[in-house]
């Protein structure tokens, strides 16, 4: 049996609150499932293992929690703590340039202990906070696999928020850097979509391996569409964090553009915007709309899609896959979204999803929805299948399992 280990520097993986933690979780378990996987995590060892009630496979990993670390004592420690932790980060990473990374630091001393106790075949580094750990494992392991999981493009979503004034170029100019030379550090990459994969390749002069491991879904035995079944529906869904420009910037479109037009047809309908993460600017005027109903981080999304008809995604910008579009089909709502949107899932327009990327278009696809709850049901069906097929989570990681195991 192989052995995989996995970093996954964030403090809330399981139970997971978002969409990149969701990847990150499921990614584990089913690592679990198939390999000898050791993970190194800033959550604490105990609340990881939680998982183990709902996830038996979680019983099997060898977790490594930062938290369980002493305070460093060292030469540096006499400092004060920027400054300590600003010489600290260069000693360990050989290099005199760049900010410090305050994650590295975290699992920098773990990290270490585990590569000089032994050797894994594969390293799994999740997302961009984790790429810096490279120089440190090739100094002891030349040879390991090191597989990046990347969630998005990350320059992509950068040159978003360079273009809000939400991002210095600087930022956005060592992102690029790091995602272009990923061949110099990487064996390989998975990625959440076709297009990501193909964005990455393209960047990385055709010298970068890879392949989609896209995102999924548990597929939940019951349906959450009460809401669907409604001769006059109540509430249309949004759900996403709030702090992701992707989801805000989409979120204002469809309120200024689409959503007065929907109102008029449909004069008592609400819109349930179901997300984390502090409301931004762009949205503060919403919060006092009665039309609206805000109800920030929830522990249960379910009572949510339950009380919605329909669920809209209307993203205009960002990459990988939405989650929360596989988590509706999933729970029983039918979706209605941008291209933009939808992109990276295989899907049939009008079929099991409904597209729409104008205005007009948009508005349209809402109210036809909420009319018929014939087509709501259709729609329904026809995605409960799709993820059934293609998106429930064992089945993609038996994808992973099978590109990991044949790795060379």
């Amino acid at each position: 049996m192989k052995s995989i280990l996995i970093i996954v520097p964030y403090d809330e993986v399981y139970p997971p609150m978002n969409g990149g933690m969701q990847r990150c979780f499921n990614i584990i378990h089913q690592l679990a499932k198939y390999f000898e996987l050791t993970l190194i995590t800033n959550q604490s060892k105990e609340t990881f293992l939680t998982a183990t009630k709902e996830y038996p496979a979680i019983a099997g990993v060898q977790v490594y929690s930062t938290k369980d670390e002493l305070p460093i004592k060292d030469v540096f420690s006499l400092l004060p703590g920027k400054l300590q932790n600003a010489l600290r980060y260069r000693w360990y990473k050989k290099q005199y340039k760049g900010p410090a990374d305050g994650l590295f630091l975290q699992y920098y001393p773990v990290l270490l202990k585990l590569l000089k106790r032994r050797k894994y075949d594969t390293i799994v580094l999740e997302n961009l906070a984790s790429l810096n750990a490279v120089s440190t494992i090739r100094r002891f392991d030349k040879a390991v696999k090191i597989v990046y999981d990347a969630h998005n493009v990350d320059s992509n979503l950068a040159a978003v928020a360079v273009e809000k004034w939400a991002m210095k170029k600087e930022h956005l100019h060592l992102i690029n850097k790091e995602e272009r030379e990923l061949y110099k550090t990487v064996d390989a990459i998975l990625t959440c979509s076709k297009e990501d994969l193909c964005d990455f390749v393209k960047m990385n002069h055709n010298k970068l391996p890879g392949v989609v491991i896209p995102n999924g879904v548990s597929v939940a035995g019951q349906l959450f569409d009460r809401g669907v079944h409604e001769d006059v529906p109540g509430y249309i869904l949004f759900c996403g964090t709030l702090w992701s420009t992707p989801n805000s910037e989409g979120l204002l479109w469809f309120y200024q553009s689409i959503w007065p037009t929907i109102r008029k047809s449909f004069p008592q309908i609400k819109l349930l915007v179901v997300g984390s993460g502090k409301i931004p600017y762009s949205l503060q005027s919403l919060v006092n709309d009665a039309s609206l109903q805000f109800t920030g981080a929830v522990e249960d999304v379910k009572p949510w899609y339950n009380k919605s008809a329909v669920a809209i995604v209307p993203l205009l910008s960002g990459s990988g896959t939405r989650l929360k579009i596989l988590e509706a089909m999933a729970l029983g709502l039918p979706v209605i979204s941008t291209s933009k949107g939808a992109e990276g899932i295989t899907y049939t327009n009008g079929s099991d999803i409904v597209i729409a990327d104008s205005e007009t278009g948009f508005a349209g696809a809402v109210i036809s929805l909420l009319k018929s709850k014939e087509d709501r049901l259709a729609i329904q069906q026809a995605a409960r299948k799709l993820i059934e097929e293609k998106y429930d989570w064992n089945i993609v990681g038996a994808s992973l399992y099978t590109y990991l195991n044949t790795m060379n």
